[in-house]
């Protein structure tokens, strides 16, 4: 997933080369625009430029994992990397999330004559995972991080998705990954054709297994609060695995043919090959992951205040001290407006 991105992604384009697939619609920017100078730049003009340059954006990826009908997205979680202090963080939204989706989403179905969903009497609320079907045809990632961005409040650049399949060869193609299974995991589907039969402890996870690891959550008391913590936990110990340059080297072959053949993103080939000076500073132990705050059930409901404080954070580096100050010193401002506008 991410680490197809941040990783395997940039190694292997920086040797090889990789060919990406465009979507028409994807997150609304085109990468094909090149910038124009019209003038030449002084150099005062560039000094006074360079002391007003704001802090370096960190970079947000959203990574979808659907299912093999590609209807839903049973994944959905934020990858953001910073250039400055090479941080990377991951934050996983939980699929069944209670959402409502936006004016322009509802307006989009509406002028395409799609089924718009009502719940409890608000029109467009569903699950996070279900935004992704909803959306019909060539607007499924469109709205899928539309959704994630209005969620969290934050800018998304790129998104890559990846199916159960895609999922699979990607463990495959780096020899599996060893870790612990907590406890007996058995579930069977028919309808889904799932099939979840793993024994306890330490072992070794082939693309199967993996797959069967990462999809259980009936047997979990947290249901898919567990299931994400459990996927966050083998993402580590695949990510540990991939920046390994003896795993990279040897398996560079089968890395490339699944890439190739099976992620989908809105990166181009040159926005990736931008982030490859970055893998040599790229520190597993240091990344964090942690999931949005909220109650389960039906629906999860996120804590608003707790998801704030979570985003500020992670993404904009304030604190929660810091962000009440800012608070305060706003609402000065603001009561000025409303009492000039008295």
């Amino acid at each position: 997933m991410l680490l197809m991105f941040l990783l395997l992604l940039i190694t292997v384009c920086s040797v090889v080369g990789f060919r990406m697939t465009l979507r028409k619609e994807g997150v609304g920017k085109d990468h094909s625009k090149k910038a124009v100078n019209p003038e030449p730049v002084k150099v005062e003009q560039l000094k006074e430029e360079i002391k007003e340059k704001e802090p370096v954006k960190p970079v947000n990826v959203a990574v979808f994992g659907v299912d093999n009908d590609g209807f839903r997205t049973d994944v959905n979680f934020i990858v953001s990397f910073n250039e400055e202090t090479k941080d990377i963080h991951f934050v996983s939204v939980p699929r069944d999330t209670r959402v409502v989706m936006t004016e322009d989403m509802l307006a989009s179905l509406e002028e395409r004559n799609k089924f718009i969903p009502y719940r409890n009497g608000v029109k467009g609320q569903c699950k996070l995972t279900e935004v992704h079907a909803y959306a019909g045809e060539d607007y499924r990632d469109k709205f899928s991080v539309e959704m994630l961005e209005d969620l969290l409040g934050i800018k998304v650049d790129y998104f890559v998705k990846v199916d159960l399949d895609a999922f699979r060869e990607i463990v495959d193609a780096v020899d599996g990954v060893d870790m612990e299974v907590e406890e007996r995991l058995y579930y069977n589907d028919p309808f889904q054709d799932l099939y979840i039969d793993l024994q306890p402890g330490y072992q070794h996870l082939d693309g199967k297994k993996a797959e069967q690891l990462v999809r259980f959550r009936e047997g979990y008391a947290q249901k898919d609060l567990k299931r994400i913590q459990v996927q966050q936990d083998f993402m580590k110990a695949l990510l540990e695995k991939v920046s390994s340059t003896s795993t990279i080297l040897e398996n560079l072959p089968d890395i490339a043919k699944v890439l190739w053949d099976s992620i989908e993103t809105d990166a181009t080939l040159k926005d990736v090959l931008k982030y490859a000076k970055y893998l040599k500073d790229i520190d597993v132990n240091k990344m964090t992951m942690e999931t949005i705050p909220g109650t389960g059930g039906a629906y999860f409901d996120h804590d608003e205040e707790g998801t704030k404080e979570l985003v500020d954070r992670v993404f904009y580096g304030i604190e929660k001290e810091e962000s009440e100050e800012l608070e305060e010193l706003e609402q000065p401002e603001e009561l000025e407006k409303t009492e000039k506008s008295v």
